[in-house]
């Protein structure tokens, strides 16, 4: 294969990888069960904690499962039936996804804030720093209640935990574009929680049909 050919098929991989990733199954979902457009209602952010506030439970279990399995379907696809697929350019896919996920060209270059899809990626790549990243989320969850600052302390320390558990450095690197994307995307939430007026998730949501 000639250098053309490489750089082709790397661009190929990675416009896949984005528009795989820009699938919207938050709005899909929300709007297919409960005919809420949740661009228009609540946060107005693309993503499973939306579709739980405004729609339910049902459709937002639906929302976290399609933006986490868009990551996880399509890294093994890459790793597992495509040959000669080098792992930087899995590295590629792995950011396009989420990409596309936060900034979907399906839904107008709006998304989410990729905690899903990045987990998904995360539990492909290297699964023992997926287990401790939950780890963080969960028991931040638990002690305060608030999704945004679970997500935000997760991705705050994703680089910091593939450091201690010793990833490939250019992983590591992968791994710190995508924290501070996430966290970016958290810029107002990280404004409300730091004036005290980010809600806290309300178990109610989960009693709703």
């Amino acid at each position: 294969m000639n250098t053309f050919n490489y750089i082709l098929r790397d661009l190929t991989v990675f416009a896949v990888a984005y528009l795989v990733g820009s699938l919207p199954f938050s709005y899909i979902f929300a709007k297919m069960v409960k005919g809420v457009d949740i661009t228009k209602v609540g946060s107005r952010n693309m993503g499973a904690t939306n579709v739980l506030r405004t729609a339910g439970p049902v459709p937002a279990l639906f929302a976290f499962a399609g933006d986490f399995l868009k990551a996880v379907l399509l890294l093994l696809v890459l790793t597992r039936f495509v040959p000669a697929m080098s792992r930087e350019i899995v590295f590629v896919a792995a950011v396009a996804v989420v990409l596309g996920h936060d900034f979907s060209v399906l839904a107008g270059f709006k998304g989410g804030k990729g905690v899903a899809t990045t987990f998904g990626v995360v539990l492909v790549l290297s699964w023992p720093v997926a287990l401790v990243e939950f780890g963080i989320w969960f028991v931040v969850m638990a002690l305060r209640s608030t999704v945004s600052l679970a997500s935000v302390a997760a991705f705050a320390t994703l680089p910091v935990a593939a450091l201690i558990l010793r990833q490939p450095p250019k992983l590591v690197l992968i791994y710190a574009l995508l924290a501070v994307l996430g966290i970016i995307r958290h810029a107002a939430n990280i404004r409300r929680l730091r004036a005290g007026e980010e809600p806290k998730l309300d178990r109610s949501y989960f009693r709703r049909r």
